[in-house]
């Protein structure tokens, strides 16, 4: 597999996606941009779905069209792209793309042939709610979603991808709405940055069942590749995915964080079950604040990761935007306690987790990044069942 990386998206190369089920399907049309389609023609299913992990209401954005070109060079005003347009707006509410759910944008006829280019075109915001882009809160206020003006022409994502002649191919856009929505210092304003892993041709899955409403993703060394969250039954699918190996981690407020350890996708196309999670109640939880401070415009990302099993997980993160001279707060709510763990097992049915000799402290590391600086961490140890730690500041310099 191929991962590609640029700001704000992320893409992965596989071999043609399989989803595991399906929201209203939406009707769309394509047309060409200038480049035209002379020779024999294939084509390109265009599908949206997410990844999340955090507890915003609605994040909302309105999709105009995802164009394609064959140059990873090309600018907005050049000839040859491709456009599949939607008939109308497309307008959704990215938290419910979750466990396999996903929006079908539309097909693309293509000449046959290799493309390097896809942009994902946002509508721009109204002048008043209900606003094209909006985040609603947990207190149900709404919020407009400001996008920045150099994504105007579209997100854009270089990548290689074939078209063959008399077939369809397969594009799954996975838009990550907790990671793209930046809360603007202490204004009370959040940001739209949309990160978006775009997935072509063959993915797979991890299912399974745990508490309803638990907080679920696939991570490698404390890194989320992929999160959802449990339905009204308990059941979570991650999805896309590619094969490799990952830890399952499962938390939750009333909840001990656990990590499945090891979880093997052999092949792309594959599902693996692994059953039921039962994760031990927690005794309690801790509250971590901290602010970050920066002398220059900047996103930075503060998380909350434990040691458990010989592996690092991650258990909670926030995107902050922090303006230049200011400082951004933030403050996380975790499991009071130590983590738990078990190794995984091809076929077994469902896993305990025990939670072993008791222990009345919990122990984290906080750590924070931002692009072009290096990244920065803190120990908080020896924390009791409702206690609040001192602030965890951080600060970014350039020079």
């Amino acid at each position: 597999m191929n991962l590609f990386q640029i700001p704000g998206l992320t893409w992965r190369q596989g071999l043609a996606a399989t989803a595991l089920s399906a929201a209203a399907l939406l009707a769309a049309c394509g047309g060409g941009g200038g480049g035209g389609s002379s020779g024999t023609e294939g084509a390109l299913s265009v599908r949206l779905t997410d990844g999340q992990s955090c507890t915003y209401k609605q994040v909302f954005v309105t999709i105009e069209k995802v164009r394609v070109h064959r140059s990873a060079s090309a600018e907005d005003t050049d000839s040859g792209w491709e456009e599949l347009v939607l008939a109308t707006p497309l307008r959704v509410d990215l938290m419910t793309l979750r466990n396999g759910v996903f929006e079908n944008l539309g097909t693309l006829p293509l000449e046959a042939g290799d493309y390097s280019q896809v942009r994902l075109v946002l509508a721009e915001n109204g002048g008043s709610a209900p606003y094209e882009n909006q985040l609603t809160l947990e207190d149900d206020s709404v919020v407009a979603l400001s996008t920045p003006s150099s994504q105007q022409s579209g997100l854009k994502l270089n990548v290689h991808m074939s078209i063959a002649a008399g077939e369809t191919a397969e594009l799954v856009l996975d838009f990550d709405p907790c990671q793209s929505v930046v809360r603007r210092g202490n204004s009370g304003h959040y940001n739209l940055k949309p990160v978006v892993t775009g997935y072509f041709e063959e993915v797979s899955a991890i299912r399974g069942t745990a508490a309803p409403g638990a907080f679920v993703s696939a991570q490698v060394a404390g890194g989320v590749l992929k999160s959802t969250v449990a339905d009204e039954a308990g059941t979570f699918v991650l999805w896309p995915m590619v094969a490799g190996s990952y830890d399952v981690v499962v938390h939750a407020p009333t909840l001990a964080n656990a990590a499945l350890t090891g979880v093997v996708i052999p092949d792309d196309d594959t599902t693996i079950d692994v059953g039921a999670l039962d994760v031990p109640a927690n005794t309690g939880s801790v509250e971590i604040p901290g602010n970050v401070a920066a002398n220059v415009d900047l996103v930075a990302v503060v998380n909350a990761t434990q040691a458990v099993g010989g592996t690092t997980i991650e258990v909670a993160t926030q995107p902050l935007g922090v303006t230049a001279g200011g400082s951004t707060a933030y403050s996380f709510t975790l499991a009071a306690g130590a983590p738990v763990s078990t190794p995984w097992v091809a076929g077994t049915a469902g896993y305990v987790f025990t939670a072993g000799a008791p222990n009345a402290t919990a122990d984290y590391t906080i750590g924070a990044a931002a692009t072009g600086f290096a990244s920065q961490s803190t120990a908080v140890t020896g924390l009791a069942a409702g206690a609040v730690a001192s602030d965890v500041n951080f600060t970014f310099t350039a020079p």
